[in-house]
């Protein structure tokens, strides 16, 4: 249990986020059947020409950028936009571009791209397709509408709330993507368990992700001390992690 001002003063030490990085958080997960950035990674080649939509502050773009010719990260938020390029200064990756731009309406030509990706955001079949050269993949990774199950509970939020298009089944957007004319290459869903390690990184999380509601610490913070007093474990504050894996080819 913690008080208010306690809250308050791990939230201001945690400070804001940037970009969209959470390596710092101390969280521990039951076996994930994959790793997101190691399936692209194996997918890219020397020559390719690669988008990531919705890249965030582009930090596994970033990381992948030693695997493809070039590529360019685009997202909705002027902010990521700008944190992208911080990071990419620092990184001394050449081969990027990052711009301001939505997933729902990419001003980039036909078959321009070799490898589309997207982590964690809406899939806009048609843009994605558009743009996809023949023989190019889509790869993304999607957040179930089971994920963080107790979090959700414990507001009285349902995952319906997030608004549409938060989870789209896998098996249904394989089909969108089939009758396009793709085929595909792998599909899967993992819930696994996950515990955070410490107070302060449950709550840089939670101030951090989006809810269906912001996260107002004079308003939430006894639904916060339930989630502690309900959800703690020997291996730290449990919840859980939804995920959605799709990769498909153009013919």
């Amino acid at each position: 249990m913690a008080t208010l001002e306690e809250l308050k003063q791990i939230v201001r030490e945690n400070g804001e986020l940037e970009g969209w990085h959470f390596s710092e958080v101390n969280i521990d997960y039951d076996p994930i059947p994959w790793d997101y950035a190691e399936i692209v990674r194996s997918y890219l080649k020397p020559n390719d020409r690669v988008l990531d939509i919705g890249t965030g502050g582009g930090e596994i773009f970033l990381s992948l950028a030693p695997n493809f010719a070039e590529g360019i990260g685009i997202d909705h938020y002027p902010e990521m936009v700008e944190t992208a390029k911080t990071n990419q200064s620092r990184s001394g990756v050449s081969n990027v571009d990052f711009i301001e731009m939505d997933g729902s309406s990419l001003k980039f030509e036909k078959h321009e791209f070799d490898i589309v990706l997207l982590r964690h955001l809406h899939v806009y079949v048609n843009e994605i397709m558009r743009v996809l050269r023949p023989g190019g993949y889509f790869i993304t990774q999607m957040v179930g509408k089971g994920s963080s199950k107790n979090i959700l509970d414990a507001f009285g939020w349902t995952p319906g709330s997030f608004g549409p298009g938060w989870w789209q089944p896998v098996d249904e957007l394989a089909k969108q993507f089939e009758d396009q004319g793709c085929s595909v290459v792998a599909q899967g869903e993992y819930d696994v368990r996950c515990w955070f390690k410490d107070i302060p990184s449950f709550m840089f999380w939670i101030m951090s992700v989006p809810w269906p509601e912001d996260i107002q610490l004079e308003k939430h913070w006894h639904t916060i001390n339930q989630i502690f007093k309900s959800s703690t474990t020997d291996r730290g504050i449990e919840t859980n992690e939804h995920r959605g894996l799709l990769l498909v080819r153009k013919l």
